[in-house]
């Protein structure tokens, strides 16, 4: 369910059902009116970066570095800008829409993850741990892929040791009525007073880092509530992180 619940502020509940809000305004209006929004705010910004290539195409022989420096960081911050639209507006249309469960090896899922971030794994010499066995489970494969590519994705981005010395370990065991798959990383950590805090929406503990709008733990929180299934965190400072999610039968 997406809904305005203060002015300003979007609540999205991924309860499988057709979304109202709390005015009565449809999901499919919400996400009309963001897709226009998004639309308008494009414009100017392609502008920003269109003018900006040029200016540095046409006139860097008559700007010193210091000018060349400042139009570099305009057109990346609109490249930016630009990326965090399209990244907010494909996370609202996943998560309005309802669950198209079907039978998903968890495998393909992971493999497809990994083959998206290759270059990052190829680039920190990451030494990934898939065991072999992992179940099929009956999940929306599409979200699903965005929930797990977010916990690997976050465990690649997180991790300052030497290149050759990363890894990641994929584990997956049997959890009630469900399976408990887990995420775990030798990466920098997170400091306990913020686990309760990590799967808010925009929340960046180091902000040094740059990367997106800080949506991912968010977003695999949602789509693993939507499942029926919770998702933990097992962190400490300098000894990596585990995030582990039950995704039920």
């Amino acid at each position: 369910m997406l809904y305005f619940d203060a002015p300003g502020e979007i609540i999205i509940n991924t309860v499988d059902e057709r979304p109202t809000t709390k005015d009565n305004v449809s999901t499919d209006e919400l996400i009309r009116l963001f897709s226009v929004l998004s639309h308008d705010l494009k414009s100017p910004i392609f502008s920003i970066d269109g003018f900006s290539e040029l200016l540095i195409g046409d006139y860097q022989e008559k700007l010193d570095e210091e000018g060349k420096d400042f139009l570099n960081r305009i057109r990346s911050s609109a490249q930016q800008m630009k990326k965090v639209l399209d990244d907010m507006s494909h996370m609202v249309k996943l998560l309005a829409r309802p669950n198209a469960r079907r039978a998903t090896p968890l495998r393909e899922v992971v493999e497809e993850v990994l083959l998206k971030y290759n270059f990052m794994v190829e680039e920190g010499g990451v030494r990934i741990d898939v065991p072999p066995d992992l179940p099929t489970v009956n999940v929306d494969p599409e979200k699903m892929r965005e929930a797990i590519g977010a916990l690997i994705s976050n465990a690649l981005f997180f991790n300052d040791r030497a290149k050759g010395e990363r890894t990641i370990a994929i584990e997956c065991t049997p959890d009630g009525n469900g399976h408990r798959f887990c995420v775990r990383d030798n990466g920098i950590g997170i400091d306990a007073r913020y686990t309760a805090q990590i799967f808010d929406l925009g929340l960046k503990l180091d902000k040094t880092r740059g990367g997106g709008p800080g949506y991912g733990l968010y977003l695999a929180k949602r789509v693993i509530e939507s499942h029926g299934g919770k998702i933990s965190v097992d962190s400490a400072l300098g000894e990596g992180s585990t995030f582990c999610v039950t995704i039920p039968r």
